[in-house]
């Protein structure tokens, strides 16, 4: 037998019915797996929490440094519960600037020197500066 394919044939209701529905479950399947995983993604990506609170003045210093001269007083960092952190990456001078903790990061801004400074908290009384690898412990 022979199909016409320029023919249009007739589909008996229950199969049209039954067709309707599954691409009906189908869609609405995918649609909840994709609202399941864009949940699961913003509560293990959205929800992080700050490693770090700053409710009171903290001094970061570098712990291996041996000083040079007198001038050289290693890489610091203090950071203040305003926002406002001091930045002395080596030497005698201290830049002042902006501070920001999101998870296990801070960001210093210092529009002094028009640089930034990324440290990785490594627990509450000693973080590393990203881009020499200092490590910096809290002063009691």
């Amino acid at each position: 037998m022979k199909l016409n394919l320029s023919k249009t044939y007739a589909v008996p209701a229950f199969k049209r019915n039954s067709l309707t529905t599954l691409s009906t479950l189908s869609t609405l399947l995918t649609l909840s797996m994709f609202l399941t995983l864009l949940m699961l993604s913003t509560f293990s990506t959205g929800c992080k929490k700050n490693q770090l609170d700053v409710n009171e003045e903290k001094h970061y210093s570098q712990v291996d440094h041996v000083p040079a001269n007198a001038y050289d007083g290693g890489f610091s960092l203090t950071l203040q519960p305003d926002g406002v952190a001091d930045v002395n990456p080596g030497g005698d001078i201290v830049y002042r600037g902006t501070y920001k903790i999101n998870g296990a990061k801070i960001k210093v801004k210092t529009p002094q020197n028009s640089a930034s400074y990324t440290f990785t908290i490594i627990s509450e009384s000693e973080i590393k500066e990203n881009q020499y690898g200092t490590i910096l412990k809290l002063k009691q």
